[in-house]
């Protein structure tokens, strides 16, 4: 209570928490990952001892091949890979299990140990679903006695989501609906974008990777009440012990940089290979709570 006095009294209050969690020890007839990077869609998962739950693994996205010179595979000193006959190498994916050869208009990862080929050995840390940070605050101001006002804020900071409408809403791979995203889509040689062809069931353009993935720290305006009391006069007068009104606001603003609906993303379930993913469920509605108390 930093100020106090006979016309107003202000509150505050703030509260914080830290989660920290570790894997101590796993029975050996338990699976220690989960997830195939080989897949569309998939996001590799591991339990590991002394690692805390939460963390996911995929591709590093770098773009869009804009022309056939792109695809090229380039050893780590930039060098063109050329098979023994002097024949240029091509990226490819997942060689020799897949052996797909990238094309013009898909999806660029980064080949991680330069060797013209993405697969395992090039999946990387994306992320974890742990937030660093949760908590609240808020203040009140009480007037005279009469009327107060209440307001309250929550938070969550540096926890990642996986997008995932954006991802079935960009991947132009079923008969699903597309944003309008999609619009600047790789067409022809030359263009430089974001977003690959569109290849229907075909393709490897939404594999698991950091495209997909975003930081869901956000603040949101929880609630916010104002009350009145009615003075004891008046409800003398109307012979009642007491009353009061109010008014409350619920989901008023909320202030973040994700891109999906609703930053508030939770992992659901009990799996413990589960990785917080926003299939844009409904995000909590504004709401006006007008209301009357009191008891004779």
């Amino acid at each position: 209570t930093p100020y106090k006095s006979k016309n107003l009294s202000i509150d505050i209050n703030f509260n914080i928490a830290h989660n920290e969690n570790s894997i101590r020890e796993i029975s050996e007839f338990y699976p220690t990952e989960k997830g195939n990077i080989t897949r569309n869609g998939d996001y590799k998962t591991f339990m590991q001892v002394n690692n805390p739950f939460g963390s996911f693994y995929g591709f590093r996205r770098l773009g869009v091949y804009t022309d056939l010179q792109a695809t090229e595979a380039k050893s780590d000193a930039g060098k063109p890979i050329v098979t023994p006959a002097g024949q240029q190498v091509y990226m490819r994916f997942n060689y020799p299990a897949t052996d797909y050869t990238f094309q013009p208009g898909d999806v660029m990862y980064d080949d991680i140990n330069s060797d013209g080929n993405i697969d395992y050995q090039d999946v990387v840390y994306l992320g974890n679903s742990n937030p660093s940070f949760t908590g609240g605050f808020g203040a009140s101001a009480s007037i005279k006695g009469s009327l107060k006002i209440t307001a309250f804020f929550n938070y969550r900071y540096k926890y990642d989501v996986v997008n995932g409408t954006k991802m079935t809403t960009t991947n132009m791979y079923w008969y699903d609906n597309q944003s309008t995203a999609v619009m600047r889509r790789w067409r022809k040689p030359g263009d430089v974008t974001d977003i690959p062809r569109s290849l229907f069931q075909s393709g490897y353009n939404w594999l698991g990777s950091d495209f997909y993935v975003e930081d869901a720290s956000f603040l949101r305006f929880r609630t916010l009440t104002v009350r009145y009391t009615f003075p004891k006069k008046l409800v003398d007068r109307i012979k009642i012990k007491n009353l009061s009104g109010y008014l409350t606001a619920e989901n008023l603003f909320t202030w973040t940089k994700y891109t999906g609906q609703d930053p508030e993303v939770s992992m659901r379930g009990a799996d413990p290979f589960r990785v917080a993913t926003d299939n844009s469920m409904t995000p909590p509605v504004k709401m006006l709570t007008l209301g009357l108390t009191g008891s004779f």
